[in-house]
């Protein structure tokens, strides 16, 4: 079963180098404006959207596929942060953070990893027969190529995925 993923428009916290996490935060005006030239060329061929339920997907997906119904499924939010959150977004983070780092008060890999796991359990037994798009975030889209074993390669704003599950 293939499935599609993109990852949200730019946010205000992306272009600010803000970590965001689990904060519900708006696209930028450039993420907006990126996310209306792409709904101009998207694949308008997908059968059911899962959404992350934070602002940032939500827009995202409002504007690629007006005419889906929206799942918003808590499981695909970002991995928690905790105490990182509204912090600068720094190499050393990033390093730590892959590297099975638990920031202060956040969510551990294993914790995120399991929800992811169990989504897409239920993508899989349930969906099988259908063309599943699914907007989220570049944590959850990372944690999907590690749970699958492949390899994780960096996502942009707006880049889309095909993974096998």
């Amino acid at each position: 079963m293939k499935v599609t993923l993109i990852r949200h428009a730019e946010s205000i916290y992306n272009k600010k180098r803000l970590l965001q996490g689990q904060i519900d935060c708006s696209l930028s005006r450039k993420g907006l404006s990126d996310t209306e030239k792409k709904s101009k060329d998207f694949p308008i061929d997908f059968d059911i959207c899962f959404c992350s339920p934070l602002k940032r997907t939500k827009q995202t997906a409002e504007i690629l596929v007006p005419y889906l119904k929206k799942n918003y499924d808590k499981r695909i939010m970002e991995r928690g942060l905790g105490d990182w959150e509204n912090t600068p977004n720094t190499d050393e983070k990033q390093f730590l953070l892959y590297n099975k780092m638990v920031p202060p008060n956040g969510e551990t890999r294993e914790e995120f990893d399991s929800r992811i796991l169990e989504f897409l359990e239920m993508i899989k037994n349930n969906y099988n027969d259908k063309k599943v798009l699914i907007i989220t975030h570049r944590g959850v889209i990372y944690a999907m190529y590690r749970i699958l074993g492949l390899k994780v390669k960096t996502i942009g704003n707006l880049e889309m995925v095909t993974i096998e599950l």
